[in-house]
């Protein structure tokens, strides 16, 4: 079954796109896909699908790596981490 992972973060400061798109935030991993959306002037979000929970728990360490490092050098924090599966065909 495959999965969704949907985050929503939090900025110090009103979002830059273009300072956005040149972060490692854009930088995943061979394969994976996401699509970004506004909230708000301070306020984004992003859903990836990944193909099966296996998947994600092999994808998570690194994952949770680029979150890290981005957080702490864009001054965002993580609002909302929800991994759930779904029930669409995405292979």
């Amino acid at each position: 079954m495959a999965y969704a992972v949907m985050t929503t973060w939090k900025h110090k400061n009103p979002i830059d796109w273009k300072e956005m798109a040149s972060s490692d935030l854009y930088m995943l991993p061979k394969g994976a896909t996401v699509q970004w959306f506004a909230i708000d002037e301070y306020n984004h979000g992003s859903l990836q699908p990944i193909t099966s929970k296996e998947g994600y728990d092999g994808y998570k360490a690194e994952l949770d790596a680029l979150r890290e490092n981005t957080s702490s050098s864009m001054e965002i924090e993580k609002t909302i981490d929800a991994v759930e599966p779904i029930n669409v065909d995405i292979s």
